[in-house]
C-alpha cells in the first residue's frame, strides 16, 4: 500500500506553532475563567518538564531550556502569558519574557548577538534577578487571589512541579501569597484535554493513517500464513509508522485466537490459516496520539460457517460501540457512562461486555474522565469521577466475550478500539471504524 504521513516536517512544525498560539489565545483564558484561577505558574526542568510544560513548548523547543517557568495571569478579561527562564530569541513569539537580566548570565553578549531588537540600554539599567525572584516579583505586582501550582494527589497530569522547585519558589514568596496556592489539577486537565479545530483535523489524519497501517499489516503483503510470526507482524506496525515519522507511543501487540486456544501472546508464534488476529497499535504525530484495535481472520478452507459466526460477533461488538457512543453527554462522569453502557448492553443480550475507554490527545492515556478499566467494571475513583466536556477526545476501547460454535464453543475475547471526538453535544468517530472483518487471503 502507498501510505504517506499527513505532511512534511517543516509544515508540521509550522502547524505545531499555529496550534500552540491559538490554544494560548482561546483555550487558556477559557479554562482560567472556568476554574477561577487568577495566576497559573508552571515550572519544569530540561528533561524533567512535566506534562503541562511539554504542552507549552513551541516546535523549536524539544525540551525546556534549563528551567522554564510559565506565568499566566487573568485580570479584568485580559490574559498575560509570560515566561521566566534563560532568555531565548525565539520564545517571545508566544510568551512575554520577564527575566530580562538574569544573574550569572552574560546577557550583554546574548542581546547584542542574538536578540538585538531588545533595548539593551534599558536592560542595562535593570537590576539583576534570578528566575524565582522574578516570579516572586510578578506575584507581588499582581497580588492574585488564587495561584495555581502543578501539584495533585489525584492526577499525574498536574503533578509536574518538583519538590526542589517548589522549595525554591516558596523561598521567594511571602507567606500571605503562599496561603493562596491551590492545586492546578482542574485547570491542567481542562487545558490538556481540550482540542481546537486544527488539532481535531490533524487527529483525523493521524487516525486515518494508523488504520491504513493496520489494514496493510492485515494482508498477504505482510502476513504469509505458516511463515510470518506475530512478532514480525507487530513490529511491522511499529516500523512502518516510525518510517513515516509517526513513531508508536506504546509497544504494539499482536495476539492469536486459535481453535483450542483462546489467547496466544508469543512473538515466536507462527500465524496459521484459521487464526483470528487481534492487534493493538497507536502512534504519536505532531504531539497528538492515536490508539487502534482491529480484528482479522486468516482464510482457511471450508470456513464459511466460521466466518459467518465471527461476523456476527463483530456486529455485536459494533452494537456495543454504538451503545457507548450514545451514552456520551456533556457533564456526565466516566463512571456514569460505564454503568449506563454496561446496563444497556446486558439488557440487549450482550452477556459479557467490558468497557475501559480513556481520554486521548496530547497523551495516549490522557487526562479527563476514565470510563472503566480492564480490572474495574464497577466504579473508578478519581479519573472515573471526572466529567465529559466539549471538544475532548477518547479511545473507545472495549470488548465482548462470545462463544464460537465452530470451535467447540470456545469463548474468545473480541476487542475493538477506535478514537472518537465529543463535540457540540455528540460523540463521533474521527475516521470511521472497523465495520468488516479483515480477511487475510
Amino acid at each position: 500500500m502507498n501510505i504517506t504521513s499527513p505532511m512534511r516536517l517543516q509544515k508540521l512544525f509550522a502547524l505545531h506553532d499555529e496550534i500552540l498560539q491559538k490554544r494560548l489565545e482561546t483555550v487558556l483564558p477559557q479554562v482560567m475563567d472556568e476554574c477561577g484561577i487568577d495566576m497559573w505558574i508552571v515550572i519544569g526542568d530540561e528533561y524533567n518538564e512535566g506534562p503541562v510544560v511539554r504542552s507549552l513548548l513551541p516546535s523549536a523547543f524539544f525540551h525546556a531550556r534549563r528551567t522554564a517557568a510559565f506565568i499566566f495571569t487573568r485580570k479584568n478579561g485580559v490574559t498575560m502569558k509570560m515566561i521566566a527562564s534563560k532568555p531565548d530569541f525565539s520564545i517571545d513569539r508566544f510568551y512575554t519574557p520577564v527575566l530580562l537580566k538574569p544573574k550569572g548570565l552574560d546577557w550583554e553578549t546574548f542581546y547584542t548577538t542574538f536578540a538585538t531588537k531588545y533595548d539593551i540600554e534599558k536592560i542595562r539599567e535593570m537590576e539583576e534577578e534570578d528566575l524565582f525572584g522574578c516570579i516572586g516579583r510578578l506575584i507581588r505586582e499582581n497580588d492574585p487571589d488564587r495561584i495555581a501550582l502543578d501539584f495533585s494527589q489525584t492526577t499525574p497530569f498536574s503533578d509536574g512541579l518538583s519538590w526542589t522547585n517548589y522549595e525554591k519558589l516558596c523561598a521567594h514568596i511571602h507567606m500571605k501569597h503562599q496561603k493562596r496556592f491551590v492545586s492546578a489539577e482542574d485547570i491542567s486537565v481542562r487545558f490538556l484535554e481540550t482540542r481546537i479545530d486544527e488539532e481535531i483535523a490533524l487527529m483525523q489524519q493521524i487516525v486515518m493513517v494508523s488504520r491504513e497501517i493496520v489494514k496493510e499489516c492485515y494482508s498477504t503483503e505482510v502476513i504469509i500464513p505458516g511463515v510470518t510470526t506475530t512478532g514480525e507482524a507487530r513490529f511491522h506496525l511499529m516500523e512502518r509508522a516510525t518510517n513515516l515519522g509517526m513513531p508508536p507511543w506504546f509497544d504494539a501487540t499482536m495476539w492469536i485466537r486459535r481453535k483450542g486456544d483462546s489467547h496466544i501472546d508469543d512473538d515466536n508464534a507462527v500465524i496459521k490459516k484459521g487464526d483470528i488476529l487481534h492487534c493493538d497499535f497507536g502512534v504519536i504525530y505532531g504531539n497528538l496520539c492515536s490508539d487502534i484495535q482491529e480484528m482479522a481472520y486468516v482464510k482457511d478452507d471450508d470456513d464459511e460457517q466460521l466466518i459467518e459466526e465471527l461476523d456476527t460477533i463483530h456486529r455485536t461488538c459494533m452494537r456495543f460501540q454504538d451503545i457507548v457512543i450514545e451514552q456520551f453527554s456533556e457533564g456526565r462522569s466516566g463512571n456514569e457512562i460505564l454503568a449506563r453502557s454496561l446496563a444497556q448492553a446486558k439488557s440487549e443480550g450482550i452477556a459479557k461486555p467490558m468497557l475501559y475507554s480513556h481520554p486521548i490527545g496530547l497523551f495516549g492515556h490522557g487526562p479527563g474522565p476514565t470510563i472503566g478499566s480492564f480490572t474495574n467494571q464497577q466504579y473508578v475513583e478519581g479519573g472515573g469521577e471526572r466529567t465529559v466536556h466539549d471538544r475532548t477526545c477518547y479511545a473507545l476501547e472495549l470488548n465482548i466475550r462470545e462463544k464460537v460454535a465452530s470451535w467447540d464453543d470456545l469463548e474468545i475475547m473480541w476487542g475493538q478500539e477506535i478514537d472518537i471526538l465529543f463535540k457540540d453535544g455528540k460523540a463521533r468517530y474521527f475516521a470511521g471504524r472497523q465495520t468488516e472483518l479483515h480477511i487475510i487471503a
